[in-house]
């Protein structure tokens, strides 16, 4: 079965030029290291990735570094965009952090 990670369309740009390589999911999501899935923006297929790594992480530990692959410019960011799918959440709220690469 195909899985997909869906996007909003705000984001096709950022993940077409590579800016975008992770998302952040609320709770445990079923996708594994190693993975290929199709990568959709709205609902338009754009492109297959392989997923590089998945890790839970509460938002407390989610870095700076996790923002900026996550084609953000930092953490605050991040955040202020997660609260505009999922509402406000408290710092140990679990994610999923998907890594992945185009193919």
């Amino acid at each position: 079965m195909t899985k997909y990670l869906n996007f909003s369309e705000d984001f096709t740009e950022k993940i077409l030029n590579g800016e975008k390589k992770a998302t952040l999911r609320l709770g445990v999501k079923d996708y594994h290291e190693g993975e290929e899935v199709i990568i959709r923006a709205g609902n338009e297929e754009l492109t297959h990735a392989k997923i590089i790594a998945v890790r839970l992480k509460k938002f407390s530990e989610i870095t700076e570094e996790d923002a900026r692959i996550d084609g953000f410019e930092n953490k605050e960011e991040l955040k202020k965009e997660l609260e505009r799918f999922y509402g406000e959440f408290p710092p140990d709220t679990l994610f999923t952090q998907i890594i992945f690469e185009l193919i």
